[in-house]
């Protein structure tokens, strides 16, 4: 068989790979190699996988596979493609970067593939490679069947077009179509790297890279005519991009020392590139804050998203840098997420952002500086949050990405004309950077791996961490039962490709659950797992239902109840036979018991609760925007500052936990109020204590990702 790989074509028969006037002959473990990553593209293949598939022995020396993969990446090395056609995956494998092609004989080149060697972007080359790769000689035709076959044509087109004219009954203003795009890899560092970001004469291309195991943040501009790397530093912080200053060639860094609790904003000048110029310190940030800013071309102001209070949601505001003053644009919406990703327009005249509501489809807006003005440009059809979107040249309008569908909004006089188009091979952008109206860069979705980590005195002079049932899929979640055989864990794990309920128990593990997703869906539908007091019964959610697990029966349960109700938080009580919520009515929470064994409801009055949170022993307590409350006898404690802003919480007899989910994570005492605090190399999504303070964490840390460059024909 033969394949188009990047720039070359493969002629497997003669063991040779061909481009232009170079032909290079590969040796038979070279060739068995270039042809298992064929059949795995883009896929990480493992070197205990190459040593039973390539080598087909148990045992090959280290040293031997660094060799052959270092000859292949060599001989793969294209005097016109910059990038390395074989990644490294640290500790993990290796991969092909590109889709290889499948070609018949016809389709084999007999010329010299044309590259442009003066090509300004990916897209081109790739262009000229399509057109070698699937280009067919032309054959003679008997004139007869020429012509009937275009008359059968025209029919069909006709028939068509007459179709659609009758049945079809859609808005005139929307088009859809799918597109097929050329898909080439754009980053080649080691770790994650997400958020690309380019300059407004899309001359540079700027990104964030994750180192893996420790998530280091650098910062990293590329100059795209000739590939050029640099990597940008801010001394005592690691760096991450957020954007470019509107028509200028700096780029804004949000630098943070996650260990001193630092964050500032900080503007570096690229006028000069390669050489890194003066960095300008714009202003303090929230370790929170997770969004984006920009600062306008005078440099006189910066736009940027914050929380103020969490569930008001994040606003975007104005900071006049001279005068060193905040100016609200659009005030915090009252839900969850609220206003995030602010993006200028090229002329600096509007500014576009994603609103997003928890639970709900985002929606894409417009705000015009000088009618101040707003309109929707777009709304999603799932509920998903997205920061997939960006301005096309010349403010004529944006482009949005959902799952694997890119809509085009063109502003057209006082219309707005939308256009949407399916993408295969299909793709997932969570950030995208546009590049011109049929390019562009995306890093994926789901960016970050979960994984169980135990932590046994955390606070202590020796605190120990431990993986917890490690796979290569997420795991997330995790309930202490008690059943026949003693105690164990039950936990979320995509191990076997959907979320299910495993449980763990004397050194086993297996698979509890085994649900079917009617939507097709498989990562995180499940979640919420409570454990009652006694460890007997357990409630969770699934999909947006909500279910029981009897531990004893070893039977789950739909508990339909809650599913009419928004419920926003949830325990058991410490009788065993009722569940305390919080559910979410119009503008207001109410707190409430809904008792399993007679089914009845009752309101809980006088305590203003946004989440519930229990210890070991099953006591009960509220948390709201400044008290933590005991439900048994109302005794109530002030929260600290700090905690008022969290989003993970656990409790003890004696301690109250609280985490930003980024790298801290603090304790009250109850008892004298003295506050402990501690930083963590993961993300601490979520945490169960144990009555001896073992907290179980749901961490987090990033994938390892590249940036991607994708390029269509219309």
């Amino acid at each position: 068989m033969n394949y188009q790989i990047g720039p070359w074509q493969f002629i497997s028969n003669r063991c040779v790979i061909t481009s232009n006037h170079l032909e290079r002959e590969l040796d038979p473990l070279l060739v068995k190699l270039l042809l298992h990553f064929i059949d795995k593209p883009q896929q990480i293949v493992s070197r205990q996988e190459l040593i039973e598939s390539v080598w087909q022995q148990s045992f090959v020396d280290d040293n031997a596979i660094n060799r052959a993969i270092s000859e292949l990446r060599k001989q793969l090395a294209h005097p016109i493609e910059k990038a390395p056609l074989l990644k490294t995956h640290y500790r993990k494998g290796y991969s092909l970067t590109v889709i290889p092609e499948r070609l018949t004989q016809a389709n084999v080149s007999k010329e010299p593939v044309n590259i442009l060697p003066d090509s300004p972007g990916i897209s081109a080359k790739n262009e000229e490679i399509a057109t070698a790769t699937t280009s067919q000689p032309v054959q003679k035709k008997n004139s007869k069947k020429f012509l009937i076959y275009s008359l059968l044509v025209i029919i069909c087109l006709c028939s068509l077009v007459w179709f659609g004219l009758f049945f079809i009954n859609a808005p005139s203003s929307e088009k859809i179509k799918q597109i097929t795009v050329n898909k080439v890899a754009s980053t080649w560092n080691i770790g994650s790297e997400v958020h690309p970001e380019m300059s407004s004469d899309k001359q540079y291309l700027a990104y964030t890279n994750v180192e893996p195991e420790n998530d280091i943040m650098h910062a990293f501009v590329k100059r795209l005519s000739d590939q050029r790397e640099v990597e940008i530093t801010y001394p005592g912080f690691q760096v991450s991009i957020l954007s470019w200053q509107l028509n200028q060639h700096s780029v804004l860094l949000q630098a943070t020392n996650l260990k001193q609790q630092k964050c500032e904003m900080v503007l570096v000048d690229l006028s000069q590139f390669p050489v890194i110029g003066e960095a300008t310190l714009i202003k303090k940030c929230d370790l929170r804050y997770t969004g984006y800013a920009q600062v306008d071309e005078s440099g006189e102001h910066i736009y940027y998203t914050e929380y103020k209070n969490e569930h008001e949601g994040s606003g975007l505001y104005k900071y006049d840098l001279e005068l060193k003053k905040e100016f609200i644009v659009i005030p915090p919406p009252g839900v969850m997420y609220g206003v995030i990703m602010p993006r200028l327009s090229h002329s600096g005249s509007k500014i576009a952002y994603v609103l997003s509501q928890k639970g709900k489809p985002f929606s894409v807006f417009s705000y015009n500086f000088e009618t101040h003005e707003t309109k929707r440009l777009f709304k999603a059809k799932k509920s998903i949050i997205s920061f997939a979107f960006d301005w096309l040249a010349d403010d004529k309008g944006v482009i949005v990405f959902e799952d694997s569908e890119l809509s085009t909004i063109v502003f057209d006089e006082n219309n707005i004309i939308k256009r949407t188009l399916t993408v295969t091979p299909a793709i997932s952008p969570y950030y995208i950077a546009v590049h011109s109206d049929n390019s562009l860069f995306y890093s994926e979705n789901m960016t970050q791996a979960y994984s169980l980590i135990k932590a046994t005195d955390p606070f202590g002079d020796n605190p120990e961490y431990e993986a917890l049932y490690k796979s290569d899929k997420d795991e997330y979640n995790i309930a202490e039962i008690i059943n026949k055989e003693g105690t164990a864990h039950v936990f979320v794990s995509e191990r076997s490709g959907s979320s299910q309920l495993w449980l763990s128990q004397n050194g086993l593990t297996k698979q509890l659950s085994f649900f079917n997703y009617d939507d097709g869906s498989s990562t995180f539908v499940l979640g919420g797992l409570r454990a009652s007091p006694n460890k007997q019964r357990m409630i969770f959610m699934k999909n947006k239902g909500f279910s029981l697990y009897d531990v004893n029966a070893q039977k789950f349960y739909p508990f339909e109840e809650f599913n009419k109700h928004k419920i926003v938080s949830y325990i058991w009580s410490k009788n065993n036979d009722s569940i305390i919520y919080v559910k979410r009515l119009g503008s207001k929470n109410i707190l409430a018991e809904f008792n399993l064994v007679t089914r009845d409801t009752r309101v809980i009055e006088g305590i203003k609760a946004n989440k519930l949170i229990s210890d070991s022993k099953g006591n009960g307590y509220a948390t709201n925007d400044n008290q933590l409350i005991r439900l048994s006898d109302r005794q109530s404690w002030e929260l600290p500052k700090n905690a008022k802003k969290s989003v993970a919480y656990g409790v003890s007899k004696d301690y109250f936990y609280y985490s930003d989910s980024i790298s801290r994570v603090a304790r009250l005492n109850l008892h004298d109020q003295t506050i402990q605090d501690i930083h963590v190399d993961f993300r601490p999504i979520g945490f169960e204590v144990s009555s001896d303070n073992e907290i179980l964490f749901t961490g987090a840390k990033y994938k390892d990702m590249q940036i991607i460059q994708i390029s269509w024909d219309e």
